[in-house]
């Protein structure tokens, strides 16, 4: 068994020791390696002077050691991470019925009022008609007044649908990025 052997599976059998007390032993074993790499012994003859990992490990931990292939740690922080779930839905909560429900309220009454400025602009022609049937009186003005009013809604289409296209990416990736910071993707 070389040096890299060795110490990669006397780390893998102390993993349970904390990880400054791991760090200092991983390192007293690469200076004893190094130490008798320089006096002229290869790294087998050092490891088997040394002992076997697994006992080592044994040795070090007693009552502590846990088999590694019996061992299968838990995640670090999944009770930590619920109650960090539910704190973050409560805040995300108030701070959508506090704020952003009003804002997309505002922004969504907007967006219908602009659309329905659209369609009048191009449905003023059909008033001008629905005038003369209720009025029986010809303006010729109001035809020139409605067909200017259709040039500005074919022109506020064009607006209004990259308006209502932003308006829903806002709306999606709002959304997603509540559900990310629930679930932990969002930079904690």
């Amino acid at each position: 068994m070389n040096k890299a052997e060795f110490m990669t599976l006397l780390e893998r059998h102390i993993v349970l020791m904390p990880v400054h007390e791991r760090n200092e032993l991983l390192q007293e074993y690469a200076a004893h390696f190094e130490f008798g790499r320089q006096n002229g012994r290869t790294e087998e003859e050092i490891a088997q002077e040394l002992g076997h990992p697994v006992e080592l490990a044994y040795e070090i931990l007693g009552d502590r050691y846990v088999d590694p292939q019996l061992y299968s740690p838990s995640p670090p922080s999944r009770t930590f991470s619920m109650g960090s779930s539910i704190g973050k839905s409560i805040g995300l909560f108030f701070l959508n019925i506090l704020l952003v429900i009003p804002m997309a309220a505002a922004l969504y009454s907007l967006g219908v009022a602009v659309t329905g400025i659209m369609l009048s602009c191009l449905a003023a022609p059909l008033l001008v008609v629905v005038d003369f049937v209720i009025h029986g009186q010809f303006v010729q003005y109001k035809i020139f007044i409605a067909l200017i009013m259709v040039g500005i809604g074919l022109f506020m289409i064009f607006g209004i649908k990259n308006m209502w296209k932003s308006i829903l990416a806002l709306t999606l990736r709002y959304m997603t990025w509540n559900k990310n910071v629930v679930i932990g993707r969002d930079g904690r």
